[in-house]
């Protein structure tokens, strides 16, 4: 299946479910919640924010667009009608995350939770480094990562009648892939419970030298 095809899933697949798959979610989710908090606490109400795979909006891009001023992007147009609806002070863009065209040193800070293991894994590197070039010096990435290695394709995800696409690799190879970015990791953890459990990684670009 070439690139452009499991792009293609994915998007119609989210298309598709847009309003089932938004009913799954917590608009108090406490991790979800609690991570965004940790992670922006030192964030001034300036800071430019990039949320990658915003989806629908909840329970992150309203959160966060309460607070700072955000962008959202996300490759589904049904997943950004709800979106702009539930988080009416965030700007949305549609598109695919691995084609984007914003400025270097454009945001403070990029989230990105559960979206880039849509990404083929080919693509994966490419997107951090452009991550890494959007990126202020010392801005913040922080995302969510599968702990194992599976690629393919579910037909009936969560039994909702739409195929969906995963790309995920596991946890080492994951960070491995920040640092040949040039990301610092500064945490990464396994968060969730048996039958669910992603890795949240918190990393930053490193600032700007002083000139001697």
């Amino acid at each position: 299946m070439s690139a452009a095809t499991k792009k293609r899933t994915v998007e119609a697949g989210y298309d598709r479910v847009a309003e089932q798959y938004l009913a799954t979610k917590d608009t108090g989710e406490p991790t979800t919640l609690a991570e965004l908090e940790n992670s922006t606490s030192k964030l001034t109400k300036e800071a430019a924010i990039l949320d990658l795979g915003c989806g629908a909006g909840i329970p992150a891009t309203r959160w966060l667009s309460q607070r700072f001023s955000v962008t959202g992007v996300d490759i589904s147009e049904r997943q950004l009608k709800l979106a702009r609806r539930l988080a009416p002070m965030a700007s949305f863009v549609k598109g695919d995350m691995t084609n984007l065209n914003f400025e270097p040193d454009a945001f403070d800070a990029v989230i990105s939770l559960h979206a880039i293991t849509h990404v083929p894994a080919a693509e994966q590197p490419g997107l951090l480094r452009d991550i890494y070039r959007w990126l202020k010096p010392a801005g913040l990435f922080l995302a969510t990562w599968a702990t194992d290695e599976w690629e393919g394709e579910e037909e009936n995800w969560e039994g909702w009648g739409a195929p969906m696409w995963w790309s995920n690799l596991d946890s080492n190879a994951n960070l491995k892939m920040l640092h040949d970015a040039g990301l610092v990791v500064e945490s990464a953890k396994v968060l969730g419970d048996e039958d669910e459990q992603w890795m949240w990684v918190l990393a930053r670009k490193p600032p700007r030298r002083a000139k001697r």
